[in-house]
């Protein structure tokens, strides 16, 4: 397999649970650096990445956001620096809810609604080893459930709020459904 190749759905693999890390050795180095390659070079602009969409079973999610700006100027999007989770785990997400519309790089052109909790409280190793506890709000809060998610096995299509709003822009579109 290309270090840099997504794998899209309906691959057996992202619908498997993903193994713990147990060490932060060279194989686990050599993951986050194929993640890190694949999300610089896909094609669309992906927020974050998570190991199985690289042909890996391993609970390892990299998040990259960059600032966006609109035609004035304004930041429409901050920045999220790079950022490397090691066996993320949700302890705690908010009653507050709200929908919004996802993508993901291995449903190439499908976009939908779908509904998450807009602050949640997650723990992770880090790249470096060190374990965090994070609060995470809005985007950031989204992109880490919809990560976790793909750790566990599924994918953003299925927690649509309402399937007949799943839009299909691309050629890709219709085999990433299946």
């Amino acid at each position: 397999m290309d270090k840099f190749e997504i794998i899209t759905s309906p691959n057996p693999i992202l619908r498997k649970k993903s193994k713990k890390v147990d060490a932060l050795d060279a194989e686990t180095k050599e993951t986050i650096k194929a993640m890190i390659g694949a999300l610089n070079a896909s094609k669309i602009e992906g927020l974050a990445i998570a190991a199985p969409q690289i042909g890996t079973n391993k609970r390892i999610v990299v998040v990259r956001v960059r600032e966006t700006r609109d035609e004035d100027g304004r930041i429409t999007q901050k920045r999220i620096p790079l950022s490397v989770y090691i066996n993320p785990e949700i302890t705690k997400f908010s009653k507050e809810k709200s929908v919004s519309e996802e993508g993901c790089l291995s449903c190439p052109g499908l976009y939908g609604p779908v509904e998450r909790a807009e602050k949640i409280r997650f723990e992770a190793t880090n790249q470096k080893g060190k374990k965090t506890k994070m609060n995470a709000a809005g985007l950031l809060a989204r992109i880490v459930q919809h990560e976790v998610d793909h750790l566990d096995g599924i994918l953003f299509i299925d927690k649509l709020t309402d399937k007949k709003k799943l839009r299909k822009i691309g050629a890709n579109a219709e085999d990433a459904e299946k």
